[in-house]
């Protein structure tokens, strides 16, 4: 018989598995860009590409610039966190 979980339970088991997963996606990310894994499985091809991107290096633009409220705007984010009892 399956346990009904409670929400707040099931999201906690949620985010223990994406701990586990993204551990293993590390190392097998690792091992791919060592190039110490086969890239080529039955289903699947693992290609390893470099992107570059330019990037506004915020530091070296003039303190009337970065202190003016005019080139900024406020951002909101809402999270949801999950702690363990």
């Amino acid at each position: 018989m399956v346990r009904k979980l409670h929400p707040a339970d099931e999201l906690a088991l949620i985010h223990e598995d994406l701990r586990r997963l993204k551990a293993r996606e590390a190392f097998l990310r690792n091992g791919f860009l060592r190039d110490k894994l086969p890239k080529r499985g039955s289903d699947a091809l693992v290609e390893v590409k470099t992107l570059r991107s330019r990037v506004l290096r915020q530091d070296k633009l003039p303190d009337a610039i970065r202190d003016d409220p005019q080139y900024w705007e406020e951002r909101r984010l809402t999270q949801v966190q999950v702690r363990n009892l």
